[in-house]
């Protein structure tokens, strides 16, 4: 039987990173996993709570001190379309992590706007999905005209976040992002780097972003779980 989830993106994933043997933000990628599944109507496995999730994650790692860990959630049923239930199961992939990644994550990357397909806002537009198209092309793309990443445009032509990273841009001191509203990832990094905006006395101000925003910032920069915070350019 070939898995729904790979027919019709019917999944959720969190992409997470272990350092020193310890899952980084476990609660955080919890919560969305447990929130986003709510939204799409997934039923969660029997007996699945915090220290399930966690512990599982930890017994496939195997001893790993340092890598990246894919957590992904699908329904696990029959049907077309239509599901006939909701019961969901889970696979979790684990990836080592390359020896330079600290260096690597330090370089400045340069990123394009890739145009050729907008993301609609919608209810599942902040969710960590498999319906992801949009950002595997965005990918390619950029690697075909030599970036190391693309923006991706929303139905109202603004920028919302990278192919794999939300985006912020400072300018005159005050630091921004791109709202939820908006129809970007509702990002784990992007949550922590917010919260640690506020306890520092420096709220992140969330704003639409254009072009010309970010050609007039001071500086731009992208962040996800899996490879932190990391200065950009246009390319």
């Amino acid at each position: 039987m070939i898995k729904r989830a790979f027919v019709y993106g019917d999944l959720l994933f969190e992409s997470m990173l272990v350092i020193n043997n310890e899952i980084q933000y476990s609660k955080k990628h919890f919560e969305r996993l447990t929130k986003s599944a709510g939204i799409l109507k997934m039923d969660l496995p029997e007996k699945f709570d915090f220290d399930n999730f966690t512990q599982s994650i930890l017994n496939e790692i195997n001893g790993k001190t340092n890598c990246r860990v894919r957590f992904v959630l699908h329904r696990n049923s029959l049907g077309f379309y239509l599901p006939n239930s909701n019961r969901t199961d889970f696979i979790i992939e684990v990836f080592d992590l390359p020896e330079n990644w600290k260096k690597e994550n330090e370089k400045i990357k340069k990123v394009g706007v890739f145009t050729e397909q907008k993301k609609a806002i919608g209810p599942y537009s902040n969710l960590k999905s498999g319906n992801a198209l949009i950002y595997v092309m965005a990918k390619i793309w950029a690697k075909e005209n030599g970036m190391d990443d693309a923006l991706i445009l929303n139905q109202n032509g603004n920028i919302i976040e990278a192919a794999s990273s939300n985006i912020y841009w400072k300018k005159n001191n005050n630091i921004y992002t791109v709202p939820l509203s908006e129809g970007c990832i509702a990002g784990v990094s992007r949550e922590v780097f917010i919260e640690s905006c506020n306890a520092n006395n420096t709220p992140i101000i969330e704003q639409i972003c254009t072009i010309e925003d970010l050609k007039n910032a001071d500086k731009i920069f992208m962040s996800n779980a899996s490879t932190g915070i990391s200065s950009i350019e246009l390319a």
